[in-house]
């Protein structure tokens, strides 16, 4: 009876103990080393193409809170790119050095270990692509296929080795996740393959013709000729077009006194012209704004294949092909690639 009794308290003293109830957000904070001067900590869902920024004080420290309709991969940025995973109810410290953010990242907290999972991904990943993307793309079919079955065994037994710390979400995320990755890789090689053929370096440029000019008239893509052409093919409706927008800006003005026509050309409907417009003045853009005939089906996009967008494009001074599908504004080998040019 005495064991029975000491049994029945127990069992009401468990039951009074107070349930804490889940965090409907996640906390974001930390401090960044060398912070740079009215720069913020900026996430961006790709799927969604929705953006946070958060804001760093004068002392590298920031702190904010998001409340998420669902787990969410963001690429963060701070001056260099890393992937970051949340979910409401998390607690996360990021402290890193602005000067190396790769090296010196740290996530500590709840949802630390999905977090350092990301890191693992991201470490078979650049062994996957090696230090050059596009040598990668255009290595022999059967070394190629030889290292994305390395990297999809590797991958897997990673996380099957981590699979009891983290959330079983996150690892059919993760699954689910690969396949889509595996399945973008093969048909990138397929199109560089494609395009190596069709637009490789030094062959002619799809033409374009009469695109209505924001400054007024029309433009051709003869009218630039004699000087180096950098193409940005973007909508008024795309989310990452509109990220990449800074990014330009501060090419334009590396590059202001070179010999070099920053043209962007809008596949946004014709019928749509004003809200082209408007959107233009309402970001501040500059360079050369094109309007293109027939939207994304127009002539010039399709002969180059563009099926997403932006799309970047580089072209010498007779208009032929230095770089079919040239890195992005946001990547430093973007302004690798034009220092390299002859200008």
């Amino acid at each position: 009876m005495k064991n029975l009794s000491l049994l029945a308290l127990l069992f009401v003293l468990l039951s009074c103990q107070e349930v804490i109830p889940q965090k409907d957000y996640v906390v974001v904070h930390g401090k960044i080393e060398n912070p740079i001067e009215g720069l913020g900590v900026r996430l961006f869902d790709p799927v969604s193409s929705k953006a946070i920024t958060i804001k760093v004080a004068a002392d590298g420290t920031y702190r904010d809170t998001i409340k998420l309709d669902k787990p969410t991969f963001f690429n963060t940025f701070y001056d260099k790119f890393f992937s970051l995973y949340l979910a409401n109810d998390m607690d996360l410290e990021i402290n890193f050095d602005a000067k190396n953010v790769s090296k010196s990242l740290t996530i500590k907290g709840k949802g630390e270990k999905e977090n350092d999972f990301l890191r693992t991904k991201a470490k078979l990943e650049g062994e996957l692509y090696g230090g050059d993307y596009n040598a990668f793309l255009n290595a022999e079919k059967e070394v190629f296929d030889t290292k994305i079955n390395k990297f999809s065994t590797d991958f897997k037994a990673a996380l099957e080795q981590k699979k009891s710390e983290l959330d079983t979400s996150f690892v059919s995320s993760q699954l689910k996740m690969i396949e889509e990755l595996k399945k973008g890789i093969a048909q990138q090689y397929a199109d560089a393959q494609r395009n190596k053929s069709e637009l490789g370096a030094g062959m002619q440029s799809p033409d374009f013709k009469n695109y209505i000019n924001y400054d007024g008239g029309k433009s051709s893509l003869s009218d630039f000729r004699g000087s180096y052409v950098f193409i940005d093919v973007w909508a008024t409706w795309c989310g990452p077009c509109k990220y990449e927008f800074p990014f330009i800006g501060k090419v334009e003005k590396a590059f202001h006194d070179k010999n070099i026509k920053f043209v962007s050309i809008s596949v946004d409907r014709l019928k749509d012209e004003q809200k082209w417009r408007d959107m233009i003045k309402a970001e501040g853009l500059s360079g050369i704004h094109l309007l293109a005939d027939k939207e994304i089906e127009s002539a010039f996009t399709a002969g180059y294949y563009i099926q997403g967008i932006p799309r970047f494009i580089v072209l010498d001074k007779e208009g032929k092909i230095i770089n079919a599908d040239a890195p992005r504004p946001s990547e430093p080998a973007l302004t690798d690639l034009l220092n390299s040019l002859d200008m």
